[in-house]
């Protein structure tokens, strides 16, 4: 017989240093509780007909939740060598069972691992962080360090580069701070790190619902207080960005115009996966994350898209799915004989147990 060959996608964890805090009071900021399933996961694809399969899992972004670590934190938005290093250390110290699966994933022959940067983890950008992660997991591990990784006809991205507030300047991913040098964040990071933090502190699921213009009306009738206060204060921060008042949050008008535009007239990532395959005909198949919902898209020419979806729990306010929903979706990848990729959205159940810990936010 010949030796499956699989990769494995799955994206936008937003790991933080864990549900509980050192003082034993929960942690607003974190937002994944599923650790044990993923290291189910993990050991499903190391055993029996996988164990000696070729497999490469690759994660699409957003793993390490760099932007949301600690609530008490001073200057969260500078971030430097040395604290992108503590907050990546913290994180992996908080959710110790997804990364002792991961260790065995790697220890498996012919099982790989490949680290995407998205724009919540883009400390990776710093060598001693990508390091770190590879030496932490050993193995067959890699930070890729450019935003497309692309590999036996597969693209894969995390997909903030096609949004123009979450883009990250590959070209130039640092700037001079006051003595150390600093990450250079694209708006949408420091608008999470100035802003959005302090919304959760107060209502932990705001950044969970969607679509966040019907849950601000709702607020309006529901939470007015808030709901205007939130208003006022992001006004204050848009008027701030906008006339440059911090020398390390400074964005062109042209750049500002762009994200201005997107608020509007949303980026569509299928259309953008469609730019990527035209760049890039040697490819069948492209794989984002960043974008929350999972989707799959067969285009005309036999070419595919997916969307690795988010392993948090989301919060719907569209008709027809209204509600709470936890999904952990995963894109598979097999090749056949000819080495042809074809792609499938799957959805990890995890094994059967009777009681799991609610976790109410």
């Amino acid at each position: 017989m010949s030796r499956l060959k699989i990769k494995l996608a799955v994206s936008d964890f937003h790991l933080g240093k864990g549900p509980v805090l050192p003082s034993g009071n929960r942690n607003y900021l974190e937002d994944f509780f599923s650790d044990q399933k993923f290291a189910e996961f993990l050991d499903y694809y190391s055993a029996e007909q996988y164990e000696k399969s070729e497999i490469e899992l690759v994660i699409c972004g957003d793993f390490f939740n760099q932007l949301q670590v600690d609530p008490l934190e001073i200057n969260p938005q500078i971030i430097t060598e040395r604290v992108a290093l503590a907050r990546t250390g913290a994180i992996m110290n908080g959710h110790p069972a997804i990364f002792e699966a991961l260790i065995r994933f790697a220890k498996k022959p012919n099982h790989s691992i490949v680290f995407i940067i998205g724009n919540h983890d883009i400390g990776l950008l710093w060598s001693s962080v990508r390091s770190l992660v590879k030496n932490t997991i050993e193995g067959s591990t890699k930070v890729h360090e450019t935003p497309q990784y692309i590999k036996d006809g597969v693209c894969f991205e995390h997909g903030n580069q096609h949004v123009a507030e979450n883009w990250i300047d590959f070209e130039h991913p640092f700037l001079k701070g006051s003595g150390e040098m600093i990450l250079n964040l694209p708006w949408g990071d420091l608008f999470v790190i100035r802003f959005l933090n302090q919304i959760k502190s107060e209502r932990p699921y705001a950044d969970k619902v969607f679509p966040f213009k019907l849950y601000f009306r709702w607020a309006l009738i529901h939470d007015t207080k808030f709901a205007i206060r939130v208003a006022f204060h992001s006004l204050v921060y848009f008027l701030k960005i906008l006339f440059r008042l911090d020398k390390n949050e400074r964005f062109n008008i042209r750049q500002l115009h762009r994200i201005m535009k997107e608020f509007s007239f949303p980026m569509k990532m299928d259309r953008a996966a469609r730019s990527v395959l035209h760049d890039h005909p040697n490819c069948k198949i492209v794989v984002f994350g960043h974008g929350h919902k999972p989707a799959a898209v067969q285009f005309y020419d036999n070419k595919e898209y997916y969307n690795c979806g988010i392993w948090n729990e989301m919060i719907n306010l569209e008709v027809g799915t209204i509600g709470r929903f936890l999904r952990l979706t995963f894109v598979e990848i097999n090749y056949n004989k000819a080495g042809i990729p074809h792609g499938t959205l799957k959805e990890w159940k995890g094994h059967y147990r009777e009681v799991e810990e609610m976790v109410l936010v």
